[in-house]
C-alpha cells in the first residue's frame, strides 16, 4: 500500500506537534508494511520549486511558495497545485492523507480524486474553522459558535487592517473553498472529540469524523522515569514545549509566586522579549527559575527533571502531546480546561482546572504533598500510543482501497 501524506511543513524545517505526529505516524505505518511519501510546503529562503530529500525513511517533496503565493489571503495556489498533481501522477498513491492545507492551499482533495486515490483528512488544529488556528480571539471579541462569522471580521482585521467588508468577503470565500475541500474526503479524522465537534459545528462538516487519539509518540524506558519527590527536596514544577504567551506560560510564572518551588521552563521562546519578561517576573516574585531552552528527541526529556508538569494553555487545544509525555515519564499533570485538555478530566494523575484557579490548585498541591504522591500513583500503567493510532489508520486505508 502506498500512502502520500500532504502537510504544511515537514521536519527538520518545523517540529511542532503536527510535524511530530506525522513523522511518528509515518514511521509506524512503514512498520506495518505501508510505503509513505510526503508532499510538504517549505518557507526555506531560495528553495527550488521542488526540493526532494529523505527524512526518517520517507521521501519528502518540499514545495516552495513564491510571491504572491505567500499571501495569507491566497486560498488557492494554482502553480503549487500543478506541481502536486505531477507528483501524485508520478507516485500513484492508493491513499492521499491531508494533514494540513495551510501551505499548499485548497484543491488538494480534488486532485487526489482525479488521480484515482482515496482521500483522508485529519483536523490536527482548528484552521479550517479559524485562520488563527486555535480560536484565540484578538481585537476584543469572543469566538462565535457554529457558522456565525460576525465576530471573526474584527478579529482577523486586527492583523490585516483593511476594509471590514473586504475581510467579510474573504472569510465567506475561504469558508466556501474549505467546505468543498473537506467534503471530498472519503474519511475524516480528529485527535479528540473536541476537535471533531468544533469542525462539525463550525465549518461545518455533516459527514462523520472519527476520533483517533495521537497517543504517546515514543516509548519511555523504565530508567527514564522522573525520580519521585523526596520530602527534603524543593518541589520542581515546570512546563515544556513551545514557550509562547498563548500557552499560558506567564500565567504559570505568576501562579507559583510565593510558593517554595523551583520552576522549570523547557523549549524554544518564539516571541521577542518574552523570556526576559518571564525572568523579570520570576525575580520580582522571588521564584527560582530554571530555563533550559530548546530540546530535541535525542536529548534528555525535560519531564525527567520534574515532580509536577503544568500546561495552562489559553488556546482551544485539539489534543495535548505534552500531557502524554509527562504521564509516560511518571509525572503528574495540572492542565487548563481549554479545548481537548478538558477531556483529560478523569485520567489518572491529571488535574484539570480553569487557568483563573491555577494559583490555588498549585498551592494546594504544594502544601499537601500526600495528594501529589497519590496523583503519581494514579497514573495509568499504559497510555494510548501512536502505534495504536497507526494500526487504526492502516485499517482505514485498507478499507478505503
Amino acid at each position: 500500500m502506498k500512502v502520500c501524506f500532504v502537510t504544511a511543513y515537514w521536519p527538520p524545517e518545523a517540529s511542532g506537534g503536527t510535524e511530530q505526529v506525522v513523522v511518528a505516524l509515518a514511521r509506524e505505518l512503514r512498520q506495518l508494511g505501508a510505503e509513505v511519501v510526503a508532499i510538504s510546503g517549505t518557507d526555506a529562503a531560495g528553495a527550488a520549486d521542488v526540493a526532494s530529500d529523505q527524512h526518517d525513511g520517507v521521501t519528502v517533496h518540499r514545495l516552495a511558495k513564491r510571491v504572491p503565493e505567500t499571501a495569507a489571503t491566497m486560498f488557492v495556489r494554482p502553480r503549487l497545485l500543478a506541481i502536486v498533481g505531477e507528483l501524485l501522477e508520478r507516485h500513484r498513491p492508493d491513499v492521499v492523507h491531508v494533514h494540513g492545507f495551510t501551505s499548499l492551499g485548497a484543491g488538494i482533495t480534488a486532485l487526489a480524486r482525479q488521480c484515482g486515490a482515496r482521500v483522508a483528512v485529519t483536523f490536527h488544529d482548528l484552521w479550517v474553522t479559524c485562520p488563527r488556528f486555535f480560536r484565540v480571539p484578538a481585537g476584543g471579541v469572543s469566538c462565535p459558535t457554529g457558522t456565525d462569522r460576525g465576530p471573526c471580521v474584527p478579529c482577523i482585521n486586527d492583523a490585516l487592517q483593511i476594509a471590514p467588508a473586504e475581510v467579510a468577503l474573504g472569510i465567506a470565500e475561504r469558508d466556501r473553498l474549505l467546505r468543498a475541500e473537506v467534503a471530498l474526503a472519503h474519511v475524516a479524522l480528529a485527535p479528540s472529540a473536541f476537535a471533531a465537534r468544533m469542525v462539525r459545528e463550525c465549518l461545518p462538516r455533516p459527514q462523520p469524523i472519527e476520533v483517533v487519539p495521537h497517543g504517546l509518540l515514543r516509548a519511555v524506558a523504565a530508567d527514564h522515569l522522573a525520580p519521585r519527590w523526596r520530602p527534603e527536596e524543593r518541589l520542581r514544577i515546570g512546563t515544556f514545549g513551545g514557550l509562547v504567551r498563548v500557552k499560558g506560560v506567564r500565567e504559570l510564572v505568576a501562579a507559583v509566586a510565593g510558593l517554595p518551588v523551583e520552576l522549570h521552563l523547557a523549549g524554544p521562546f518564539h516571541e521577542p522579549g518574552f523570556e526576559a519578561e518571564l525572568r523579570a517576573l520570576a525575580a520580582a516574585n522571588g521564584t527560582t527559575l530554571v530555563v533550559r531552552g530548546h530540546y530535541g528527541p535525542a536529548d534528555r526529556h525535560p519531564a525527567r527533571d520534574l515532580h509536577l508538569a503544568v500546561f495552562p494553555s489559553l488556546c482551544q487545544e485539539t489534543y495535548g502531546l505534552v500531557v502524554d509525555e509527562a504521564l509516560a515519564h511518571g509525572v503528574p499533570v495540572v492542565c487548563a480546561d481549554s479545548g481537548a485538555l478538558r477531556e483529560r478530566d478523569g485520567t489518572g494523575g491529571v488535574v484539570v482546572t480553569p487557568v483563573a484557579a491555577l494559583a490555588n490548585v498549585l498551592r494546594e498541591l504544594v502544601t499537601c504533598k500526600d495528594r501529589l504522591v497519590a496523583l503519581r500513583a494514579a497514573i495509568p500503567a499504559t497510555l494510548p500510543t501512536i502505534a495504536a493510532s497507526a494500526a487504526r489508520h492502516f485499517e482505514l486505508y485498507s478499507r478505503l482501497r
